[in-house]
Formats: C-alpha cells, structure tokens, sequence
C-alpha cells in the first residue's frame, strides 16, 4: 500500500487491516485480528484508533491529503488539471479503490464525499482559507445540488473506470468528465 503516514505505528495498523481484507470479509476482521497481524498490544492500537472503522476512516483523510498533493505537484488549477490529477491520484491507488469496492466499504468516501473534496480544495489553495465559515456555507447551500450531481457523477465514474481493463488513463477521463459537465 502506497499510503503516506508518518506515524509507524498508525501505518502497521493500516497495512494489517488491508493485509487481512484482501483474504476476509471485514466483517470478520477483528481488532483483535488486526493486532496480531501487526504484532502489536491492544492498548497500542487503542492509543491510535476507536475501531476497525475509525482506521478506514482515517484512511480516507490520508488518501484526501495524497490527493491534494497531487493537486498542488501537478500545478493544477483549471478543472480540466483538476480531474486529471483525481484519476492520476487513483490511478496510484487503483488497488486500494478496488480493494475498497470489493469489501463494499466505498462508503467511508461515498458519505463523505463533498465534505472531503471541500477540505481538498482548502489545502490546495482552490477555495480561500480566509472565508468565514458561515458565508463558505451559504455558498454551499447555493450550489449544493449542482455540486451533488458533479461530484456523484464523477464518483461513480471512478468506480467504472477503476474495473475496466485497460483502464483510460487520466488524461482520457479528464476529457470524457470535461466533455459531460460542460
């Protein structure tokens, strides 16, 4: 797993979650599991997560964070660079998705989607880290069901794309994306 996380221990804990999940169903995968595997004490993983799913879930910030340093490292500022840069950042982690998709835990991105992309555009810059949250929130109000439509649409595309063999590469799907929300 190509996942950037400073903390070593945190980062054994993933690995060992994702070890075990590509032969179990999560539902059978227990804390319990996921220690021995990462050869760890229970209060050591305590100490860094609630739950299996709090693990899955801080994932998914650290995923958002690879996702915004792709972003900023391919200078992308028009949404064209934009949507390149999502499918050149799950294209490094097309296992990942895939593993994800196949344990049906999409949804740790799925319910979180818009904030997630929200937090995205605030660490690269692309919405002003100076607006007051309240008026942040009336622009989404504003815009909530346009930016619902875009982003489920790209979402589920994602999930196309990510089983499709030979998969477009980023570019190609940029263009598609780009042609469709015009």
């Amino acid at each position: 797993m190509n996942i950037e996380e400073r903390n070593p221990t945190r980062k054994r804990i993933i690995e060992s979650l994702f070890t075990l999940l590509v032969k179990k169903d999560y539902n059978d995968i227990t804390v319990s599991r996921i220690i021995d595997k990462a050869e760890l004490g229970r209060r050591t993983f305590y100490r860094h997560f609630k739950s299996k799913d709090d693990v899955i879930s801080y994932l998914t910030k650290l995923l958002m964070n690879d996702f915004a340093n792709t972003i900023v490292h391919n200078h992308a500022e028009t949404q064209e660079g934009i949507i390149t840069s999502y499918f050149e950042f799950w294209e490094n982690h097309i296992d990942l998705l895939k593993l994800l998709n196949k344990a049906h835990l999409l949804y740790f991105i799925e319910d979180n989607f818009p904030q997630l992309i929200f937090e995205v555009a605030l660490k690269t810059g692309h919405i002003n880290n100076d607006i007051k949250e309240a008026r942040a929130l009336k622009e989404y109000e504003k815009h909530k069901y346009e930016f619902s439509i875009k982003l489920g649409g790209i979402w589920k595309a994602t999930i196309i794309w990510s089983l499709e063999s030979p998969r477009k590469s980023p570019i190609e799907m940029s263009r598609i994306i780009n042609d469709i929300i015009k």
